[in-house]
């Protein structure tokens, strides 16, 4: 399109000039001009707004199942209040003689399971503008990768959860408590939001989202498309930790096994069966097949962390991402509170008060892990060698060679 609009634009011009005895090459450099615009509007345009051409469907032609979770992609989006931080709006009964405010969470911690996210939700809400939510821990909801499908553990579509049971965990008084500006307008600057660490990886259940076609080997719908469709300027926040290590305390949490040796086996094993998926299909369809997830005995789909990061990002711009290392974060506590609190675009907080957040004990340890002891040497250097590909391309999908981890290997 912007070339043959070029080729149009260059006939006039070039027809004027001539006319008038002007050089041709302004007729050129105009041309070079229009494109360069229409280009750089188009660039712009795709940052602000990421889109993709899976995205573009049909409400009511997608293939229909029985037993199907809520349609959100198919739903209005609310309007939120302007005079509220957080996102929220009033509900209205159909005679409007009863309201009450409803609110989605400004902020998810999307993970990675094991990396902190436990203790990273739990330092951020002694800031005074951001509180807990109801949910498990007073962070966790299970709703996106688990619970909106009916399961933990199991399908059950009678317990399928609708995006109203998702809103009642910010059901949350102290949001609603408003402060007065100088102009005498009143506004709330409480924020809440969730940490739930599955969502970033686990996308098993994705053939039950009605727009994938649930014959197909892998999905073009995941969480990160129902996220945007229902808020899409959240703040997203992910911890990623050296993956090998990740595996074994995931491991552990688990409880797939007791000792560094069980780890040993079905490390290999997992290996084994996920190379047996790969030879028959891409790597993708093999991490989001629920037959194999079900088989493996250990958790070692979390760990592709560049897979999952793609999915991410055809939705979200990278702005809207705030990404760490577990292992940066336990160095320098303080230094990142203060980039996330400038990220949640929430007021400082006294020396005194950052200090407490940051050497607060750590609030959740695997217990299990620590009695077990270290992983073995050799199983280490296995998964370390399996999953330095899958780490490359993070850190080329990042543009950050720390997410190679070449750092933390030094001297290992």
């Amino acid at each position: 399109m912007p070339l043959k609009l070029c080729s149009k634009w260059r006939r006039i011009l070039f027809t004027k000039c001539c006319k008038r005895n002007c050089p041709v090459i302004i007729s050129g450099i105009i041309c070079v001009l229009i494109v360069f615009h229409i280009f750089l509007r188009t660039r712009l345009e795709d940052f602000l707004h990421p889109r993709s051409a899976h995205w573009d469907y049909q409400c009511g032609q997608q293939h229909k199942r029985i037993n199907s979770p809520e349609d959100l992609l198919c739903q209005e989006r609310k309007k939120f209040l302007p005079n509220f931080k957080n996102p929220c709006w009033y509900e209205f009964t159909g005679n409007n003689s009863y309201n009450r405010l409803r609110c989605l969470p400004y902020f998810h911690i999307i993970g990675v399971c094991k990396s902190g996210t436990t203790d990273l939700f739990y330092r951020l809400v002694q800031h005074p503008q951001i509180v807990k939510n109801r949910g498990l821990m007073s962070k966790e909801t299970w709703f996106w990768s688990w619970h909106r499908y009916g399961t933990g553990a199991s399908l059950n579509p009678k317990k399928f959860k609708n995006l109203d049971n998702f809103l009642d965990f910010f059901q949350i008084p102290k949001i609603s408590e408003f402060k007065v500006s100088s102009n005498g307008s009143r506004y709330s600057e409480i924020i809440t939001g969730h940490a739930d660490p599955m969502d970033f990886w686990d996308h098993t259940l994705w053939w039950l989202i009605p727009q994938n076609n649930g014959n197909a080997s892998e999905p073009v719908f995941t969480t990160p498309h129902l996220i945007h469709h229902v808020q899409p300027n959240i703040k997203l926040i992910l911890l990623l930790r050296e993956p090998a290590e990740r595996l074994y305390s995931h491991y552990y949490h688990l409880g797939y096994g007791s000792s560094p040796e069980d780890f040993e086996v079905d490390v290999s094993a997992s290996i084994r069966y996920l190379d047996r998926c790969r030879a028959k299909s891409s790597l993708r369809s093999c991490l989001y097949n629920r037959t194999l997830f079900k088989e493996m005995p250990t958790p070692l789909f979390a760990s592709f962390y560049d897979v999952h990061m793609a999915n991410w990002l055809e939705v979200f711009p990278r702005n809207q991402i705030f990404i760490m290392r577990t292992e940066d974060f336990d160095k320098s506590k303080k230094k990142y509170l203060l980039q996330l609190f400038k990220f949640l675009n929430v007021g400082d907080v006294e020396e005194r008060v950052l200090d407490r957040m940051s050497n607060l004990a750590h609030k959740y340890k695997s217990v299990r892990k620590d009695k077990a002891g270290p992983m073995l040497n050799h199983t280490r250097r296995t998964l370390r060698d399996y999953l330095r590909e899958p780490m490359k391309r993070l850190a080329s999908l990042l543009h950050d060679e720390k997410y190679t981890w070449d750092d933390i290997y030094i001297g290992n």
